[in-house]
């Protein structure tokens, strides 16, 4: 099959949806798929790279203002653009990233293309408007990108989005069926062989247990939270807390660090190569994290991939992850003492340290990056048209009975794969 990614951000903007496309795409191309994406040019012209081994298109953009990191897509001409890139490419099935400018083209054009679109919700209006302070504007702007996101994801053929907490939310705001599947992970890549030595000496980071963050440094993520309960929880444990990545709210937590007198046992990595990040994971103790938006969490799969323990707040899909006194603990959002107190736990009860680290490896399993592509090609075959049964033996009897339900038209809005 021939199928074409459409996404507002892509390489070297590194976020959770730049690595679900340049994971799934190439694992496909090694199915026999051809498989290329469409995504805001890093120029105000067209462009055309090969990235993560995929022809990637780039669309005229321009920077945005408050996040110059991030690029517009320039508007005009870009539907007659996007109908000549598809008459070149011909794909049998388009897939979706978000609702935003290219996916709203996309749309426009297809309705006299009729291909397939697959869309994949990775969008949460929390992470848009944490800034906004006043509540009844937030909610209105919030409720305007849910109309925006039902007007495009409603035209897809099919929706899914990582896991069942974001299919649950978007559910009553589409007519369309809505299936649960997980972004995914290489579970080998975060095990890596290997000493950490490097890494420590690099970062300057001592010979102590590692409390490890992974993410963006913006507002969303409250990432003060963790520096406060981290504040408490170091009169009683001696520790390290790591925060790896960049964004608007570094240098305002750094100061806060400072404040706190804990700036000797917090180090701010900023950005981190990807082929270093696999040791961060290896050389810590366990993960938190504080921010309540989350549809899955790559980072936080990536930390039970590794086998570490997470202490996470109780919102969002964290609670898919994370199993309280199973693999981590959870808390409740803004509850300082009760994060402080998790901190203190998990690193002086050493009796029950292993069993969570077990339990994390365990709970990382269901996300294996092999079993999404099998589930996402199964899907795009199902749109393409093509029979379950002529997919043979390759597929468990629990998806082979979902997909039949598919093609049947028949309401799947309970079931997972």
């Amino acid at each position: 099959m021939r199928i074409l990614f459409v996404s507002e951000t892509y390489y070297p903007h590194l976020n959770g949806v730049y690595y679900f496309v340049a994971r799934l795409g190439p694992l496909l191309q090694e199915r026999g798929h051809q498989v290329a994406v469409i995504a805001p040019s890093e120029k105000n012209e067209l462009t055309k790279n090969k990235i993560d081994g995929m022809d990637v298109y780039g669309m005229p953009s321009l920077p945005l203002l408050y996040y110059p990191r991030l690029r517009f897509t320039v508007p005009v001409l870009l539907k007659a653009r996007m109908r000549r890139l598809i008459n070149d490419f011909k794909p049998d099935i388009i897939h979706i990233q978000d609702h935003f400018i290219l996916s709203k083209a996309v749309v426009a054009v297809n309705k006299t293309m009729h291909i397939p679109i697959v869309g994949t919700n990775h969008f949460m209006p929390e992470n848009l408007t944490a800034l906004f302070n006043n509540k009844v504007a937030k909610k209105m702007i919030e409720s305007f990108m849910w109309s925006r996101f039902a007007k495009v994801f409603n035209q897809a053929s099919f929706v899914t989005t990582p896991t069942e907490t974001g299919a649950e939310l978007i559910r009553p705001k589409l007519h369309k069926n809505v299936l649960a599947i997980s972004s995914g992970i290489s579970l080998q890549e975060f095990n890596p062989f290997g000493s950490t030595d490097k890494i420590r000496e690099k970062y300057a980071i001592p010979n102590k247990p590692v409390l490890l963050f992974v993410g963006r440094i913006d507002p969303e993520k409250h990432i003060d939270e963790l520096l406060k309960a981290v504040a408490i929880a170091l009169k009683i444990v001696d520790l390290c807390f790591v925060v790896v990545g960049k964004g608007v709210k570094k240098a305002a937590l750094e100061t806060l660090a400072d404040e706190l007198g804990i700036k000797e046992s917090v180090i701010f990595t900023g950005f981190v190569p990807d082929e270093e990040l696999p040791y961060f994971y290896k050389l810590s103790h366990s993960f938190a994290i504080a921010s309540t938006a989350e549809l899955l969490s790559l980072a936080t799969l990536q930390a039970i991939a590794t086998g570490l323990p997470v202490i996470a707040v109780e919102a969002g899909a964290l609670v898919e992850l994370v199993q309280d006194n199973g693999n981590g603990y959870l808390y409740n959002a803004g509850d300082i003492s009760s994060l402080a107190q998790k901190i203190t736990n998990i690193f002086l009860n050493e009796d029950s340290y292993s069993a969570m680290s077990q339990k994390s490896l365990e709970v990382s399993r269901k996300h294996d990056i092999n079993q999404t592509v099998a589930s996402f090609e199964m899907l795009y075959q199902s749109n393409f048209g093509t029979e379950v049964k002529a997919l043979g033996t390759a597929y468990p009897k629990k998806r082979q009975a979902i997909f039949k339900t598919l093609i049947s038209g028949q309401p799947v809005n309970k079931l997972k794969i």
